[in-house]
């Protein structure tokens, strides 16, 4: 696999993302989001450098966001274009706020976690979207995002955990997952590998599909809060243009993530501890393929990053 020491985590939904301020926590930051005249994202620390006040609650003006407190006004690219109280005196040289550097692809928001380099990769994309529509509902869960990702590539908890739901389809506690490497992540069927039957894809650092059938797909970003906290952004993609049908399939891609999804909640909240990174003694037996897979990946990454200074490293590791 590609293990690269820096990596485009998607951290929001486009959908989120106006001109108006939108205040995200991530890897445990209070950050603010924006748009700026040309509809390209922007983010920031949510804190003034003035007075501490959260600029997500200040405004969009003059191509900036304005603090609500006494509405200095921050360019996109951090630096301070105006403090009104001080009319026309400059601005002092070098008081600014610090930026993020993002990306915007495949309907998400992306933020650079990783050393500065203009050799950058793509962000991840599953090939199985593309040219379709999708319906999206966002949620909270209990666990850090490592604990989330396994939870959703682990086969083997279906017939356990999913009683009352997809359980009762798919679950066979003695399946074996076929583990195919794909680009920046892998394929695993619970079957003979077979692109037309069901299966899951993981593409590293925190996106997941699931093929349910030709007609309907799955996806789910998991976007860190911080170590007890994942906002999940839940998709279902369909290619019908019928009239109508975008609201029902809200309703359906809704309904049906949380009557799955909460039987899941208290179970993965209840994992220790919580970071995967941390967790050198879970026993972990053939039937977790997956799983195995993913902590290969996640351990040849931070491998990679070994070469990069402590502060680029902590920046890489969520």
């Amino acid at each position: 696999m590609n293990a690269l020491p820096g990596h485009w985590y998607a951290v929001a939904s486009s959908r989120e993302l106006g001109r108006s301020p939108l205040a995200k926590t991530r890897f445990g930051e209070q950050l603010v989001f924006w748009r700026d005249s040309e509809g390209r994202p922007v983010c920031m620390p949510d804190r003034c450098p003035h007075r501490g006040a959260a600029l997500s609650l200040g405004k969009i003006r003059n191509n900036a966001i304005a603090c609500p407190f006494h509405g200095f006004e921050f360019a996109a690219d951090g630096h301070c274009q105006r403090i009104p109280a001080e009319g026309s005196r400059p601005v002092p040289e070098g008081f600014c706020v610090g930026t993020y550097e993002l990306t915007e692809s495949g309907g998400y928001i992306w933020l650079w976690r990783g050393p500065q380099t203009t050799n950058k990769p793509s962000p991840p994309a599953h090939s199985y979207t593309e040219g379709r529509r999708f319906a999206e509902h966002v949620g909270i869960w209990n666990a850090h995002y490592t604990r989330c990702i396994e939870n959703v590539i682990d086969y083997s908890h279906l017939p356990f955990v999913h009683t009352m739901t997809i359980g009762n389809f798919y679950g066979d506690p003695e399946t074996r997952l076929h583990i195919e490497t794909v680009d920046g992540g892998f394929r695993a069927w619970p079957e003979e590998p077979d692109p037309d039957e069901l299966h899951f894809e993981f593409l590293y650092p925190n996106l997941w599909l699931l093929r349910v059938a030709k007609f309907l797909v799955l996806t789910v970003a998991f976007a860190p809060l911080d170590d007890t906290h994942t906002e999940v952004y839940g998709r279902t993609w369909y290619g019908s243009k019928l009239p109508g049908l975008g609201p029902l399939m809200y309703v359906y891609n809704r309904f049906s993530q949380y009557m799955v999804f909460r039987e899941d909640w208290p179970i993965v909240a209840s994992q220790q501890p919580g970071n995967v990174d941390d967790a050198d003694n879970d026993k972990l037996f053939p039937s977790d393929a997956g799983l195995i897979a993913y902590r290969k990946m996640r351990k040849a990454h931070q491998t990679a990053a070994c070469g990069i200074s402590d502060e680029e490293k902590a920046q890489q590791e969520a």
